[in-house]
């Protein structure tokens, strides 16, 4: 069985996967009574801040959240939500960088999230855990700074791998990058 190659990141891929954000609709994953979340998941978030951990929050439920973070700061360029989410991700350090750049310089990113079709246990260790998350990225419209011209992703199916570290009791993402297909 081949193993997956992950895609090195130029700046064009950084900004491609900053596009390929959130939206959730938990496939299976979890088992066992200890992955139900309370409040339990929901296909509409209940709540108003995404930084909000419910009582036992379960790893699907996270990433539901910190989707939710990483589609708000593109659209509105506010990053605090997203970084507070994803401590130690350098990738996600990076695209928040990114977009306030854009939002400083006049520019703006509208896009429509991640329709999530899968997550799946990819890898475990001792202390974290990687989750494969295929997706279907919708379209993303975005102008780098005030004079730059308009420019377009048509979106498509893309596998994300994001780990998640228990931190303080709290998930925390710390590492994020788009399989090759």
């Amino acid at each position: 069985m081949d193993t997956p190659r992950i895609r090195s990141r130029t700046f064009a891929g950084v900004v491609a996967c900053a596009f390929t954000g959130p939206l959730l609709v938990l496939g299976a994953c979890g088992g066992g009574d200890d992955s139900v979340a309370d409040p339990p998941i929901s296909s509409s978030p209940s709540s108003s801040s995404p930084t909000s951990a419910p009582h036992r929050e379960t790893p699907e439920h996270f990433i539901r959240r910190w989707t939710q973070a990483e589609k708000k700061m593109e659209n509105t360029g506010q990053t605090d939500e997203y970084l507070a989410l994803s401590r130690r991700c350098a990738a996600c350090q990076k695209l928040a960088r990114t977009i306030r750049t854009y939002y400083s310089a006049g520019g703006f990113v509208k896009w429509g999230g991640w329709r999530i079709l899968s997550i799946q246990v990819h890898a475990k260790r001792l202390h974290a855990t990687t989750y494969a998350v295929r997706n279907r990225s919708l379209p993303t419209t975005y102008k780098k700074s005030a004079g730059a011209p308009i420019q377009h992703f048509s979106g498509g199916i893309t596998i994300e791998l994001l780990q998640l570290e228990r931190d303080q009791g709290a998930w925390n993402l710390t590492y994020k990058a788009e399989l090759a297909s």
